[in-house]
């Protein structure tokens, strides 16, 4: 008997067909709604992203469950969503209705026992962060400022924070941001390009350091001063 044929496979074949549909449809709705959602959740992300993973889970828990409710409340739900995130960054207004406010928490080296009480946070949760953050002392904070997505901005007094070049008046190079040349043993030609450089040059690079092929290298980065950084697999 083939395998399609069994009513046990038949009922495996539809949990992995039922997956595999709700996997993707979650992807593109992810996708759409940005990383806004992933990255930094509000309130009412929160709420979304709660409520969608209810409805996703309903039909890969009971396979009488008809998909079509589920996908065009998850469509919805994204559609809903994508609108108010939409309307929030074109009306502050709105936006104040559909997000927290930043709430300041300490400010100029004193706690606001007020703003505390407000957002329901204790001592105990404050002190945490500042500690977490390399501030144990709050008297060296000159604001701490709880944002919309629940986490805590940190400034601290001039006196309080690190040394900067800027304020030994050293004078620093530009150091931008690294490019990944190779990645797993694979040539980036899109990144090599962009940098006007050839693979004739990259393996010149790769024997001055004794490296023979490109396989080895688990990651190879260049650096906006042309120094080329490389890191074998083993």
């Amino acid at each position: 008997m083939p395998f399609w044929e069994s009513q046990e496979n038949l009922t495996i074949i539809q949990w992995v067909i039922r997956s595999v549909v709700i996997f993707f449809w979650l992807l593109l709705l992810t996708k759409l709604m940005g990383q806004r959602e992933i990255g930094s959740l509000t309130l009412f992300d929160f709420i979304v992203a709660i409520t969608i993973g209810s409805i996703a889970a309903a039909p890969l828990a009971n396979s009488r469950d008809d998909l079509i409710g589920p996908f065009i409340g998850i469509g919805v739900l994204g559609a809903l969503d994508i609108i108010i995130a939409f309307l929030a960054l074109k009306n502050s207004k709105f936006r104040r209705i559909v997000q927290d406010e930043p709430i300041v928490l300490i400010k100029n080296g004193q706690i606001l026992k007020n703003t505390l009480s407000k957002t329901r946070y204790n001592i105990d949760d404050l002190m945490t962060e500042l500690r977490l953050n390399n501030y144990p002392n709050f008297s060296d904070i000159e604001f701490a400022i709880l944002e919309s997505n629940g986490r805590l901005s940190i400034i601290p007094k001039s006196q309080a924070r690190p040394v900067t070049p800027e304020d030994l008046q050293i004078p620093t190079q530009y150091e931008g941001m690294p490019t990944v040349i190779i990645e797993d043993g694979n040539i980036l030609e899109d990144n090599l390009r962009e940098n006007n450089l050839s693979k004739e040059w990259l393996y010149s690079k790769l024997q001055e350091m004794g490296i023979q092929n490109e396989n080895e290298i688990l990651t190879a980065t260049l650096d906006t001063r042309g120094r080329l950084y490389s890191c074998k697999k083993n």
